[in-house]
């Protein structure tokens, strides 16, 4: 058995849990250290953030809604995803403006920069949870930055966090949930005495952050319906966590089980779906602008009831759940998802040459033989190496108990498994919430397999391994302009093209 100060429930180590954190949050690395990984974050996504200079790929629909959001306080048309994802984005344009050619918008921020700021900002919080995440997991710095690293320097979070999409903001609330969901494990485990006694009255317990991760989740599902699985999953984290916890202290993971099942359904049902609610309060209050309010209002004058409106609304929720559900939409790019975890199909963002054609006609944006492109597609050397790495976690997580490996493997599961079930068209972007558990996938076993004297190396191997990788295909992550041999000699594969 491998020794493990963080030991599942049930063992003596696992009494000391919570203090292997509270230790951790004291000294100069503290504050040093994700303060550093923040800005190696910021600066990679937020340098040259208004290239390419117009709206590429899905910011055709993003963008201006989120400049509605701002403007009108509801999306013009019909909107196929709620509305927090484009309340952030429409921050970022409040803030640095919406038009792309706008001269009297001084450097940095010219360009596209307004409607891609928030996306870059959740892109860097991103990484800083994801070393929180770490730091409950693994109780070591060290360990902890490196998986925050890889997701600073993965392609995919790179990209997703460079364009007005909604799916990074669905990862950083995502991150936040797990991570609340973990401080709320600690303060759950934290001041156990010794031994079970079933004569023992289980304590009363504050779970004031699984009260907030309810509201990170809400938020998630507020960004995106497919939020509802890790949603799922971290409900079933809770429960899980209740009835170890009932086991270690009073000997039955049964005793008194309705507060723990009680306190699930509040803290993981009942507080993202008030939260999904509450996300449309724009909605409600300038109903008379939205689609079904032009239609219904004329003149902006309603005489519909409160009931009414509401009604209104769950059948816009209807129409959006038609919406996805019977999506047919032919896309070059969509993609299988049993062949994401090996990036078998990436999707091409922004592509630009120089052809004959444009040539003649003054539209090039490139030299003629060269080529700009925007490939979202995750850091290679990073997702190739986590699939191995998956048996590991599972040899630790079933033969040790080691309740760290479990975590890591079922919130990276409930974020991608139930996709090989959806039938309607998909793409590997939708992977994005998972990056940072295919991030602490690696470097869990990493940290574990490293633990032989023979290959304590191994992780600062890996390390220097993706960031050569993350160099090499820099120029088609962020639209560097390169000659064609150059391109071709970074689509490994005919699927990548």
């Amino acid at each position: 058995m491998v020794s493990d100060t963080t030991a599942p429930p049930g063992a003596q180590p696992a009494e000391r849990a919570p203090a292997g954190v509270v230790g951790l949050q004291h000294g100069s690395g503290a504050v040093a250290v994700p303060v550093i990984l923040l800005l190696i974050a910021a600066v990679l996504r937020f340098y040259a953030l208004g290239y390419p200079e117009r709206i590429y790929f899905d910011e055709t629909y993003y963008a201006p809604q989120g400049r509605e959001m701002i403007t009108r306080g509801v999306e013009e048309g019909f909107a196929v995803h709620p509305p927090v994802g484009k309340w952030l984005i429409g921050g970022g344009i409040a803030l640095f403006g919406y038009d792309c050619s706008d001269p009297a918008v001084p450097a940095p921020f010219g360009g596209c920069f307004g409607f891609r700021a928030a996306s870059a900002a959740a892109g860097s919080v991103l990484v800083v949870l994801t070393y929180l995440i770490g730091l409950r997991l693994f109780r070591r710095r060290g360990v902890a930055a490196l998986a925050a690293f890889l997701v600073a320097i993965d392609g995919l979070a790179f990209t997703m966090s460079r364009i007005a999409m909604l799916d990074i903001f669905l990862a950083m609330f995502v991150a936040l949930g797990v991570w609340l969901l973990l401080k709320d494990r600690d303060v759950l485990w934290s001041n156990l005495p010794a031994g079970a006694d079933v004569q023992r009255p289980l304590p009363r317990r504050s779970h004031r952050w699984r009260w907030v991760a309810g509201l990170a989740f809400g938020l998630a599902f507020a960004t995106k319906w497919s939020a509802v699985w890790v949603i799922g999953g971290a409900g079933l984290f809770v429960l899980i966590s209740e009835a170890l916890w009932r086991r270690r202290l009073a000997g039955a993971a049964t005793r008194e089980w309705s507060r723990g099942v009680g306190s699930a359904l509040l803290t993981m049902a009942v507080v993202p779906l008030v939260v999904y609610v509450l996300s449309y309060a724009g909605w409600f209050a300038n109903f008379s602008d939205t689609r079904l309010g032009l239609e219904q209002c004329p003149n902006g004058e309603c005489n519909l009831s409160v009931p009414d409106i509401a009604g209104e609304w769950l059948g816009e929720q209807r129409e959006i759940q038609r919406f996805h559900l019977n999506l047919q939409a032919k896309h070059p790019y969509r993609s299988l998802p049993v062949t994401w975890a090996v990036l078998w199909r990436p999707v091409a963002y922004y592509y630009e040459s120089c052809s004959d054609e444009k040539l003649a006609e003054g539209k090039c944006v490139t030299r003629q033989g060269n080529v700009e492109e925007i490939l979202g597609i995750g850091n290679p050397a990073i997702w190739w190496l986590a699939l191995p790495s998956i048996p590991v976690l599972l040899w630790f997580g079933v033969r040790h108990r080691d309740w760290r490996a479990l975590t890591i493997v079922g919130f990276y599961a409930v974020q991608y498994l139930p996709w090989l079930a959806v039938p309607r068209p998909n793409f590997l972007f939708y992977l994005t919430p998972a990056v940072p558990f295919i991030a602490l996938t690696l470097t869990y076993a990493l940290w574990r397999v490293s633990a032989h004297p023979f290959v304590r190396w191994l992780p600062a191997a890996v390390a220097a391994l993706c960031v050569a990788a993350f160099v090499f295909w820099y120029p088609v992550w962020s639209g560097i302009e390169m000659p064609m041999d150059a391109w071709k000699l970074r689509m490994w594969f005919d699927t990548w093209i």
